[in-house]
C-alpha cells in the first residue's frame, strides 16, 4: 500500500500536491478508489477553496465517507485549502 494516498475527486491541483509530496520523499499515489486510500498509511485531501463545491463531489463519488472512515481510524489526514 502506498505510505501517501492523494483523494482525486476530479477537483484540486493533484500533480502540485503529488509532486510535492515526492520532493519531500513520500512514495504517493493519486486515487479515488476507497480500499488504496483506507489502506495508505497517510491520506491527503486537496482543496478547491470552494467547500460546497468540493463536498459536492465528495458525495458524488461516494468518498465523503471514506473521509470520516479515515478520521475514525486516527490516521494522518491533511486537508489543503478546503475552502
Amino acid at each position: 500500500m502506498p505510505e501517501v494516498a492523494v483523494i482525486d475527486y476530479g477537483i484540486g491541483n493533484l500533480l502540485s500536491v503529488r509532486r510535492g509530496l515526492e520532493n519531500c520523499g513520500a512514495t504517493v499515489i493519486v486515487t479515488s478508489d476507497p480500499q488504496i486510500i483506507i489502506g495508505a498509511e497517510r491520506v491527503v485531501l486537496p482543496g478547491v477553496g470552494a467547500f460546497a463545491n468540493g463536498m459536492n463531489e465528495l458525495r458524488r463519488l461516494k468518498l465523503d465517507d471514506v473521509v470520516k472512515k479515515i478520521a475514525k481510524l486516527s490516521k494522518p489526514l491533511l486537508g489543503i485549502c478546503l475552502g
